[in-house]
């Protein structure tokens, strides 16, 4: 079994905002170059909420040992586009592979 750990993320705002946070986005990428030995993107889509928003969803895999840089460097990101976009909002979190998740409670993961 291949052992991964994920950042999941979700951002939420008004369609009316989509340009503003894909300019944002390029502006904080320029001064902020991705580190894929933090966290490699693996997927991300956009999708509409039931209340019409705009959802975008990030998954990334963490690299070993990587959790909470990989977490501050997504909040920081997060924060600025909330700062710089009215009605951004967001989610994150560090979603354990199976075997990693078993070994937080003292137990070696079944085989399955």
């Amino acid at each position: 079994m291949v052992v991964i750990t994920l950042l999941f993320t979700r951002s939420y705002f008004p369609p009316d905002q989509g340009s503003k946070v894909g300019k944002k986005y390029i502006d904080w990428l320029k001064d902020n170059p991705p580190d894929k030995t933090v966290d490699k993107t693996l997927c991300l889509a956009v999708l509409s909420t039931e209340d019409g928003n705009v959802m975008v969803i990030g998954i990334g895999e963490i690299g070993k040992g990587k959790e909470k840089e990989a977490l501050a460097a997504a909040t920081k990101q997060s924060l600025f586009l909330a700062r710089e976009v009215e009605g951004f909002k967001y989610k994150i979190e560090v979603v354990l592979d199976f075997t990693e998740a078993y070994k937080i409670i003292g137990m070696e993961a079944p085989d399955v």
